[in-house]
C-alpha cells in the first residue's frame, strides 16, 4: 500500500512578500550603511550575501513537492528517506497548515513536510504511519514550530 499527494512547500500570503521585503530590506539596509560607515568589510561581504539570499526570487518561491509514503519509506521529490533513520512522528497545525514532523534515530534535525488534507485525510496518514513509527506529542523542536510559522 502507498499514500501519495502533491502539495506546494509554503503558501504565499497576500501581505507575506511585501512584509518580509519589508522587514529584511531594513535590515539588510542598516547593515550596509554600518559596514560601510565602519569600513567592516567582511560585514559588507555578508550584507551583499544576504541581499541576494533574501531577495532572490528562487529562495521564497513555493515549490510543488511529490510526497509518496509506503513500507521502505518516505519518498519527498525523489529523495527516499528509509524508516529506519525516524523513530517517531507528530502532526502539528501551525494555524494555517498541517505538516507531519519525523523524528530522527540520530542527533540531527527532523524531516517535516505539509500535510494537504484536500487530498488525503490526516487520520489516514496518521493510520498508516503508526505501522512503522510511534505517535508523539510536543516533540516538535520550537525551532521548527517557529519556522513553519513564518515559512508556511
Amino acid at each position: 500500500m502507498e499514500i501519495h499527494w502533491k502539495t506546494y512547500s509554503h503558501i504565499q500570503h497576500p501581505y507575506g512578500d511585501l512584509l518580509w521585503h519589508l522587514f529584511w530590506g531594513i535590515i539588510i539596509g542598516i547593515t550596509l550603511i554600518w559596514a560601510v560607515l565602519n569600513h567592516d568589510f567582511w560585514l559588507l561581504i555578508i550584507s551583499f550575501i544576504a541581499l541576494v539570499f533574501f531577495f532572490h526570487p528562487k529562495f521564497y518561491e513555493p515549490k510543488l513537492m511529490d510526497i509518496k509514503i509506503n513500507e521502505q519509506g518516505i519518498y519527498i521529490d525523489k529523495k527516499f528517506y528509509p524508516w529506519k533513520n525516524f523513530y517517531g512522528f507528530e502532526i502539528f497545525d501551525n494555524g494555517y497548515r498541517k505538516f507531519i514532523f519525523l523524528l530522527p534515530n540520530k542527533f540531527s534535525f527532523g524531516l517535516h513536510f505539509p500535510l494537504e488534507e484536500f487530498f488525503i485525510s490526516e487520520k489516514e496518514v496518521k493510520n498508516f504511519l503508526k505501522k512503522f513509527l510511534e505517535e508523539y506529542q510536543g516533540k516538535v523542536p520550537f525551532t521548527d514550530k517557529l519556522y513553519r510559522s513564518f515559512y508556511l
